[in-house]
């Protein structure tokens, strides 16, 4: 009887793979030899899922956003306004292994969206969806009458980025210097000048 295999379950494996492959050795050193070693699988298995390492670096970083996304979901379950924002600010920043781990995958990701036209447009996707994210929320902020910042949302949404993509930076090249503790304090202050 032949096995049955989990298809979403294996992607899932190979881009947590190449997650700890970026994170402990460098996005240089994602391979698909390396990423199919640390899964534990041949770099056949990989080929039947991905068609390259582009693909892979792709779907990695797409996998990183949708976790935040569905992160905040769950602990913003029953939240509105700005408490659903200071929730999913939270969720963004690199405050434990795991969300270290996404950072350093994104920002590594940057590096190669650089020199990479496909891979920056989907770096630039990622950021639009996350805008009118943030903007969907910060409006539901402003109808409640939490948000008194004469900002547009818009603007707001892109400090909001901003602070993210800055501490993020910061706390991957400065672990000890931008440790989450400061990382709250920052995003804290950012909040308390923009809502009551």
């Amino acid at each position: 009887m032949p096995k049955i295999v989990d298809h979403e379950q294996r992607r899932r494996e190979i881009l947590e793979a190449t997650w700890r492959v970026i994170a402990q050795q460098g996005i240089e050193a994602a391979t698909i030899r390396e990423i199919a070693r640390e899964a534990g699988f041949s770099n056949g298995v990989l080929s039947h899922y991905f068609s390259n390492k582009e693909d892979i670096l792709i779907s990695a970083h797409k996998l990183a956003f949708q976790r935040v996304f569905d992160r905040a979901a769950v602990a913003n379950e029953g939240a509105t306004g700005m408490a659903a924002v200071r929730t999913a600010l939270y969720e963004a920043l690199p405050f434990d292994e795991v969300r270290r781990i996404e950072a350093v995958l994104d920002v590594s990701f940057w590096s190669q969206a650089l020199v990479n036209d496909r891979l920056n447009a989907v770096r630039r996707d990622s950021i639009v969806g996350g805008r009118e994210w943030w903007v969907g929320m910060l409006q539901s902020g402003r109808e409640r009458g939490e948000l008194v910042s004469s900002v547009s949302n818009d603007v707001l949404a892109d400090e909001i980025q901003a602070l993210i993509d800055g501490i993020s930076v910061q706390a991957v090249m400065y672990p000890d210097d931008m440790v989450p503790e400061r990382q709250r304090a920052i995003a804290d202050a950012f909040l308390e000048r923009i809502s009551v």
